[in-house]
């Protein structure tokens, strides 16, 4: 989708995501971005926030029913100048923030429901501890020795027959 005021079709930029798509205006009032914040170390997560009503908005609400729709895959964002009078692009379009989609939040109710989707970049993607182990396997299989056996070899122990 674009903010620009008309449909805008990409060709011969060289990049697979945009040459051959037409992106779609979309009324600012009922999807927002929130700025990207750019830091040491790389951006904050960026918010998408798309209108998400029941009956209106359908084809959103059934996409998102399905993980493989947007989990992990890539989002990205380009900017393009417009000429303020002719609204004729000036120049090229360029990426300016590119990240994975992570779980969307469905927010509000029926009256006035929205959709936010949090866009994680790279770096924190890599970044973060996954605070994921394998420590507490015996929990669940009893005979399981690999994470005793795992500390063991952490700390320098050996075993000799």
């Amino acid at each position: 989708m674009t903010d620009a005021p008309y449909p805008v079709t990409f060709a011969g930029t060289g990049d697979e995501d945009l040459d051959g798509f037409t992106f779609d205006p979309v009324n600012p009032d009922v999807v927002t971005v929130t700025p990207v914040k750019n830091k040491t170390g790389g951006s904050d997560s960026v918010t998408l926030t798309l209108s998400g009503l029941v009956g209106v908005d359908d084809e959103l609400l059934d996409a998102i029913a399905v993980r493989a729709n947007y989990q992990g895959r890539d989002a990205r964002l380009w900017k393009m100048m417009l000429d303020p009078e002719t609204l004729a692009p000036i120049g090229a379009v360029w990426p300016y923030f590119t990240g994975y989609m992570s779980v969307p939040k469905i927010v509000g109710d029926r009256a006035s429901q929205t959709v936010q989707m949090t866009v994680e970049t790279y770096l924190a993607f890599f970044g973060q501890a996954s605070n994921r182990t394998y420590l507490d396997q015996a929990d669940f299989d009893p005979g399981d020795k690999s994470a005793e056996l795992s500390i063991a070899i952490a700390n320098g122990a050996s075993k000799r027959s």
